[in-house]
């Protein structure tokens, strides 16, 4: 019985920084395979600057973007088909100081300060593994092997809190369409000490903004699709701690006002390193710090990110259906 509670206690480990936020890129370990019948919740806090609005999907050269974020995202496991599944939704809270050089080529070029608060971009999603992904129970998933899995995954982005007759917005007064295809590929076969390939590459297609703040006088502005590939090396130094390193590229984005290209594309290369460590079985922490590398634009930024991750499985219902 007591290696049993070991096994379980150690998929509980895994499970607890699998289910990693979705603010900035979703952050390593979000697309392990995990048991079903796992309901958690994951809050962070992003600290992020350069000329990216905090949604991260649109560049403005000119800008001095600081802004405190805090995703809370909900999820729930479960199967569909003998498959495994996930549905999840993100709330961000925050505020965000964005300094915007304004005035003419020539001479000094004054600098204006504005602020935002309320929530930023948000979104509700759906996961279904496709290959390598059956749903089991954590006591089955415990004692089953590592292996490649595929998921399909979407997303609905929603906007945040969005004024247009504000400068600065936290919202973005439009949707987006993500799909994905994220994929984990286990580098060893030890859970204990884990080594993880993480790839997630993306599509995101973008709706129309119809109402721009008044920082425009466009009526329409519109956004070119933008792809996005995600990945992350996470190795187990013992079931409690773990350290990751992080790479994100993406490309497109441009926006448009009244058919007018803004020549703001988005094409930039950034990473950093984590650690993880899990407090309590049910109870995750993990900090992570990176910036862009490399951008064919003027695109700049850094981020650090703390999430804390609860998780709840009824493992005294699983133990004692196990045992009849």
């Amino acid at each position: 019985m007591k290696n049993s509670v070991n096994r379980l206690l150690i998929v509980l480990f895994f499970l607890t920084v699998s289910m990693d936020g979705f603010g900035q890129g979703d952050g390593p370990r979000a697309y392990l395979l995990a048991p079903k019948g796992v309901t958690g919740i994951n809050v962070k806090w992003l600290s992020m600057g350069g000329n990216l609005i905090p949604s991260g999907s649109v560049l403005i050269p000119s800008a001095d973007i600081t802004a405190n974020i805090f995703p809370t995202t909900i999820f729930h496991t479960f199967s569909i088909g003998g498959r495994f599944a996930q549905v999840y939704g993100m709330i961000p809270p925050g505020s965000s100081t964005a300094k915007a050089r304004i005035g003419p080529p020539i001479g000094p070029v004054p600098v204006n300060q504005i602020s935002a608060s309320g929530n930023s971009d948000g979104f509700l999603a759906f996961k279904l593994g496709l290959f390598g992904a059956p749903a089991l129970d954590v006591i089955a998933f415990s004692k089953s092997d590592m292996q490649f899995s595929l998921f399909g995954e979407f997303r609905y982005w929603y906007s945040g809190t969005y004024d247009s007759e504000n400068l600065f917005n936290l919202g973005t007064n439009r949707s987006i369409l993500h799909f994905g295809l994220p994929m984990a590929i286990p580098l060893n076969h030890t859970r204990a000490k884990a080594t993880w390939l993480e790839v997630a590459p993306a599509l995101q297609f973008f709706t129309d903004n119809t109402d721009p703040a008044r920082s425009s006088s466009a009526l329409l502005v519109e956004q070119a699709p933008m792809f996005i590939l995600e990945s992350h090396l996470s190795h187990n130094f013992t079931p409690k701690f773990w350290a990751v390193a992080n790479l994100r590229f993406q490309t497109g984005g441009q926006t448009a006002a009244d058919g007018k290209k803004d020549n703001n594309t988005v094409t930039g290369l950034g990473g950093g390193l984590g650690l993880g460590y899990q407090l309590l079985a049910p109870l995750g922490l993990e900090m992570d710090y990176g910036g862009v590398f490399a951008s064919s634009e003027a695109l700049k930024g850094n981020m650090l990110r703390v999430s804390v991750v609860f998780t709840y499985a009824n493992l005294k219902k699983l133990q004692a259906a196990n045992s009849n």
